[in-house]
Parts: structure tokens; C-alpha cells; sequence
């Protein structure tokens, strides 16, 4: 046996010895070890019902009456937004804590319009349809596009929290909205206000995004 055959052993050997101690101190994983080291993937429904629960405890905690909001923001809407505290979740957008019983005049499976004492000429809209704003909620909790992974989950975030907040509407409107016309319903909710750069109309509808939803009795 020549001398380049034993070279060629040895490296043999030796590359057969590495190979063993490499897999004796290899740490093999199971699929669910590997899972669990991976990072917690973004879930914009999970995401949507962590908001709308922080939604409901705090963008209502304050709730102010929507008769005294809205005669406010009539004389004097700077004056208005900085007396109740309003947000701004984006420019020239007012967003205040309001809270409004009245009778409802019309209902529908998309809309409940009520008539409310000290707003007499101005229906309040309770939007239950495809004008529930689950983007403005998502702004107001503080939530921002930076929190998502791109567009498409912090638009759907938005979504889904149009879908809680329909559900929730139903929920504790009894189920049936298209039946409560006559009877008496407590709203808590977001009543947004844009400035549109001319004076506020009195006689404007108030639609105020609902968070609390009761009928009375």
C-alpha cells in the first residue's frame, strides 16, 4: 500500500470521525420545538378583539352626552374638541367619547335612527352595516400601521373590527334590530366630526360608531 493511499485513508478516517461527532452533539427538533422557536405570526383577528376590547373599556369610560357634545361643537368646534377632550386620530378629525337614549324612529338590519331629547331636528345614526368605521376605532386605540405587518393585515385589523363591532351592536340590541322601531335604546360610542373648513351644520345627522348597545327595560 503506497503512501498516497494511506494519506487518502487517514482522511477518510478522519472526515468519518468528524462526521460521527458532529451528529452526536446535533440537536435534532421536533416539528413542534421547531414551531415554538419560530416568531408568534401576526393575527389580525386575534389582533381586532384584543382592540375592540380595550376599545370598550376605555374610549367609552368617559362618555359625555352627545346633546351637550353636539350643541358644542355648533358654537364653537376648536372650543368643543379641546372641552371634551376629543381625539384626533387623523387630520381634521374630531373624535368624541358621546353617549345619546332616545326613541328609535326608524330601524333596520343596517341602521337605527333615533330621536333624542335636546337634539330635536337631528337624527343619531347608529350605523350597523357597512358604515361601521372599524378603521377609526383601530386608530383611536392607538393602534398604527407599524404594529402590522404591512397593509394587508392593518386593513384587515380595521375590517375585523367592523365585524366585532357589528356583532357586538346585535348582540345587545336583542338579536333583532329591524324590530326595536318605538322603543328606547342607550348608545355609548365614537361620534367623529371632520373639518370641512365652513361652519357646522345644525341640522346634520349625528352618526355615532357604537360600542355599547341597550334597549331600555
Amino acid at each position: 500500500m503506497g503512501p498516497t493511499v494511506i494519506r487518502r485513508l487517514v482522511v477518510a478516517a478522519g472526515l468519518a470521525v468528524l462526521g460521527i461527532a458532529m451528529v452526536l452533539s446535533t440537536k435534532f427538533l421536533t416539528p413542534e420545538e421547531v414551531e415554538a422557536m419560530r416568531p408568534d405570526q401576526f393575527d389580525p383577528q386575534k389582533t381586532a378583539e384584543e382592540l375592540h376590547s380595550q376599545a370598550r373599556t376605555e374610549l367609552i369610560a368617559d362618555a359625555q352626552e352627545l346633546p351637550e357634545v353636539a350643541e358644542a361643537i355648533l358654537e364653537d368646534p376648536e372650543a368643543a374638541a379641546e372641552e371634551f377632550d376629543a381625539a384626533s386620530p387623523s387630520e381634521d378629525v374630531a373624535a368624541y367619547s358621546v353617549e345619546a337614549s332616545g326613541e328609535v324612529r326608524e330601524a333596520g338590519e343596517d341602521t337605527l335612527i333615533l330621536d333624542v331629547d335636546g337634539l330635536e331636528g337631528r337624527d343619531v345614526v347608529i350605523p350597523l352595516g357597512a358604515a361601521l368605521d372599524g378603521n377609526l376605532i383601530r386608530d383611536l386605540t392607538g393602534f398604527q400601521f407599524g404594529d402590522a405587518p404591512g397593509q394587508t393585515g392593518y386593513q384587515q385589523v380595521g375590517t375585523d373590527l367592523s365585524t366585532l363591532l357589528r356583532e357586538g351592536a346585535v348582540e345587545g340590541l336583542g338579536g333583532d334590530p329591524a324590530a326595536l322601531e318605538g322603543e328606547q335604546v342607550t348608545v355609548r360610542g365614537v361620534l367623529s366630526q371632520t373639518d370641512t373648513g365652513g361652519s357646522p351644520s345644525a341640522d346634520a345627522p349625528l352618526s355615532v360608531q357604537p360600542l355599547e348597545l341597550e334597549v331600555a327595560g
